[in-house]
């Protein structure tokens, strides 16, 4: 891959990230969810939220492993 096509990816990466961890910010109303995972979006109050957080640490695990494979 090109460097400057490297560089893209990564930016695209880190945006995608970047939104993922807002999203799980508002949705937890709180960022213990980074220390807690998982265990954390079981003691949310509705459904529709914890799929959301679901959702939104599935994406942020994905370009986590993306990033260290395009490394």
């Amino acid at each position: 891959m090109s460097l400057s096509k490297s560089k893209n990816l990564e930016r695209r990466l880190n945006l995608l990230s970047q939104e993922a961890i807002s999203e799980l910010n508002k949705v937890c109303e709180s960022s213990l969810w980074e220390t807690l995972g998982f265990i954390y979006f079981d003691q949310l109050d509705s459904k529709e939220k914890i799929a959301k957080a679901n959702f939104y640490y599935g994406q942020l695990q994905t370009i986590n492993e993306i990033k260290l494979f395009s490394n």
